[in-house]
């Protein structure tokens, strides 16, 4: 008695792949690698950054400390220059009588100030001259008149590129000479104006700067000028007796613009006073300006900047660079020499934090894309060597509890693990196959002749299924067809024969004819119909003859003349003289219905052309239409039985959707055959083949 086997129960499937688990461990921890290495990166990078910063800053910060003192140390040497010049000058014996050239180069004007005269007042090449009319004019006083008069005439020209003007002030205020080739500075001014105790005269008494060196004034705007400037002054003595000063005004226009304006990119920069007084800064010249040059830090509306004076004030002297109290920038300090005064540059940190985080996201998007490629060869790697081959084996395995044969393709020829796993599964699905097969060989006796009856009866019952399908679709189809137009004809009659003695007798023919064409179109659903059902019983019989084309289509084109008016269309054929072997009667029948055909869906006013020519051994005939063509998809509906397209009739007209069919049939039972070319918005052209005749 033979055993038999029961049937293998294939496992659930895997909850998830073994392939996927493994790539997204590594993909994770790769990742977190990137991450760190991104991480540290920043660091990195913000320490080289900050390093390279601050020695760009330093270069930057000694330029320009060089650059803006290199202004007020040249014009201390200037004045001391002139000073040397006038002690020396001042020792030498007097080679001119002073009283008698003093008369000659000034006069008093009308309220007493002592002038140079208009003859030889020359201010554009020479120096200007205005004394008090208090002033004490000793012969030694005109003397040093004259003796600075003459050094401001040689000495001012040659400052005069750099520097605004170049003055002496004798005894304070007594007298003022002054170089400046944009205005008579001296004509200009009255004597109240000149008995006005301005700081640069203070700054050259003994009283007042005991030292003797040269010394600032505090900023000022000029209101003739109409610029920032500052004096330097350099006290004018002989002998230990005070005598005046020797002074310049510079210009600070290029300074404060320079400030303002030139800057590393992110920075900004401003000069202050070590009191606190700011001199430049490029949102407060307006303040400074109110403040005529004495705006104080401290007494400011910015917290910001009274928190980075506060900052400066307690750093270690000499400190290049401090940061600022809440961390985020740093003040790069210089001084600027001769004035004495600080440029601070303030450098945010976070320039260099967005440079850091440039850099960190370059090396994170170059881990990502090295992790994108280890990933991309981990995964070549595990599916040919592991999941690939697990993929054949699990494939084999439901394959097997499915009934099918172990495939020869499975390698069992590996030295591994898997290897070793494939061999034994072909050891057991040998025991498998031999337990299935004798199974198999028993049911295949069972069911043999279970078959062969189950064929015959599953014949007989589509058979029977196309028929009934067949007749419920020809029902419908009557149904349908038939109850519009019969419907009309009823009710154009009914209207008829209450009108009959109403209407004229145009009207009724017109009615008349519609019932003559609804009647007509009855009579073709009907012969469709009739015809469809001759085909499908075999019950056609066909005569073949040699049939003339030319005359059949013009008595075709004869009968559908008043239809073809009727849609303003225009049909024409060429004459060829060519003759088919066909049944004429069915010869009629397919050209009546590709001619219906073209006229339903042919635009009004449109040109349907009928082309006949020979192919090999047979005969084409061609009706072509402007239609709208037929869709790609529905090409293979056009010659079956019932099929319906998209495509609308320009005239109203109804389709059986057997027409095509019809020809179809007919044109193989003549030995020929029917086609269809077409473009979706370009028309039709159906093309029906039969034989040539001799």
């Amino acid at each position: 008695m033979n055993t038999i086997a029961p049937e293998l129960v294939p496992p659930p499937p895997a909850r998830e792949s073994l392939f996927r688990r493994v790539l997204r461990n590594m993909g994770l921890r790769i990742a977190v690698v990137s991450i760190l290495l991104s991480v540290a990166s920043y660091y990195y990078s913000y320490n080289r950054l900050q390093d390279e910063a601050l020695a760009n800053l330093s270069k930057y910060l000694e330029a320009r400390s060089q650059l803006e003192s290199d202004l007020f140390l040249q014009a201390e040497t200037n004045t001391r220059l002139i000073r040397d010049e006038f002690q020396r000058r001042y020792e030498l014996p007097v080679a001119y009588d002073p009283d008698a050239e003093f008369s000659r180069l000034l006069g008093q004007d009308r309220e007493g100030t002592w002038r140079v005269r208009i003859a030889l007042d020359d201010f554009e090449r020479k120096a200007t001259v205005a004394i008090l009319p208090e002033a004490r004019l000793t012969r030694d006083f005109k003397r040093q008149v004259l003796l600075g008069y003459e050094l401001l005439s040689q000495y001012g020209p040659a400052f005069r590129n750099r520097y605004y003007d170049t003055f002496i002030d004798l005894n304070g205020s007594d007298a003022s000479l002054m170089f400046l080739p944009d205005l008579n500075y001296a004509r200009n001014g009255s004597a109240a104006d000149f008995r006005e105790e301005l700081e640069a005269e203070r700054l050259g008494m003994p009283q007042n700067n005991p030292s003797r060196r040269s010394a600032w004034t505090g900023i000022y705007f000029d209101r003739q000028a109409q610029q920032w400037m500052i004096s330097v002054v350099t006290p004018l003595d002989y002998t230990g007796r005070f005598i005046g000063a020797v002074g310049q005004d510079v210009l600070l226009d290029q300074l404060i613009q320079r400030t303002n304006t030139v800057n590393i990119p992110g920075t900004w920069n401003f000069i202050m006073t070590r009191e606190g007084m700011l001199i430049a800064h490029p949102e407060h010249m307006d303040h400074i300006k109110a403040a005529s040059g004495r705006f104080r830090i401290e007494g400011s509306d910015d917290a910001f900047l009274r928190d980075v004076y506060q900052t400066l004030k307690s750093a270690p002297p000499g400190a290049r660079f401090v940061d600022t109290r809440d961390g985020k920038y740093w003040l790069g300090v210089v001084p600027i020499q001769g004035a004495n005064w600080q440029f601070v540059t303030v450098y945010p940190k976070y320039l260099l934090q967005k440079q850091a985080a440039i850099a960190a996201s370059l090396v994170l998007l170059l881990g990502l894309f090295a992790l994108v490629v280890e990933l991309g060869l981990l995964a070549a790697v595990l599916r040919r060597d592991v999941a690939n081959p697990l993929r054949e084996l699990q494939s084999a395995i439901r394959g097997l509890a499915h009934g099918r044969a172990v495939p020869e393709k499975l390698n069992g020829e590996r030295n591994d693990e898997l290897g070793e796993v494939t061999r034994s599964f072909r050891a057991m699905a040998d025991v498998v196959n031999r337990h299935r097969q004798h199974l198999e060989d028993q049911v295949a006796l069972r069911t043999q002749e279970l078959a062969e009856r189950n064929q015959a009866l599953q014949e007989a019952n589509e058979s029977l299924r196309q028929l009934n399908n067949e007749k419920n679709e020809l029902l419908a189809i009557a149904a349908h067809d038939l109850k519009n137009p019969v419907g009309s004809m009823l009710g154009m009659a009914q209207i008829l024969e209450r009108k009959l003695d109403e209407w004229p007798s145009e009207k009724v023919r017109d009615r008349l004819r519609g019932i003559a064409t609804l009647g007509s179109r009855v009579l073709n659903i009907l012969g469709n119909l009739l015809d469809h059902h001759a085909l499908e019983t075999g019950n056609v019989r066909l005569t073949i003859e040699a049939v003339p084309l030319d005359r059949v289509l013009s008595e075709l084109l004869d009968s559908w003349q008043e239809r073809l008016e009727g849609k303003r269309q225009h049909c024409h054929f060429t004459i060829t003289g060519l003759s088919v072997r066909a049944d004429r009667q069915a010869l009629w029948q397919i050209l009546e219905n590709l001619l219906s055909n073209a006229v339903k869906y042919a635009p009004q006013h449109s040109r349907i052309t009928i082309v006949v020519s020979r192919e090999d051994d047979q005969v084409a005939i061609a009706f072509s239409d402007r239609g709208p063509g037929i869709a790609l998809h529905e090409m293979p509906l056009l010659f079956r039985k019932f099929s319906r397209l998209s495509a609308v009739p320009t005239g109203g007209e109804h389709a059986t959707g057997l027409g095509l069919s019809i020809v179809k049939r007919l044109a193989e039972a003549m030995g020929g055959s029917v086609r269809c070319e077409s473009q979706l918005g370009n028309g039709a052209t159906f093309i029906v083949c039969l034989p040539q005749a001799d």
